[in-house]
């Protein structure tokens, strides 16, 4: 017989800070812009939304913010 107490488990819902949950506001907020004709604003959220779905991170300082965007 074990001494062990029983482990106990908390799933996590969708954090805010999660990439998916920022690519899933990337896209909607992309939608959103093109759907009230804004159609230049909307490339760059698109732009983020590419840039997550290869697989890089979501930059944090400034050269990686320009590089992400395309400016």
């Amino acid at each position: 017989m074990s001494n062990q107490r029983k482990a106990n488990y908390q799933s996590k819902p969708d954090q805010p800070s999660s990439e998916m949950a920022i690519m899933k506001f990337f896209k909607e907020a992309s939608r959103q812009l093109i759907s009230e004709g804004k159609e230049d604003e909307a490339f760059y959220f698109e732009q983020m939304v590419d840039w997550l779905q290869s697989g890089k991170k979501l930059p944090t300082d400034e050269q990686g913010v320009t590089k992400a965007l395309g400016i």
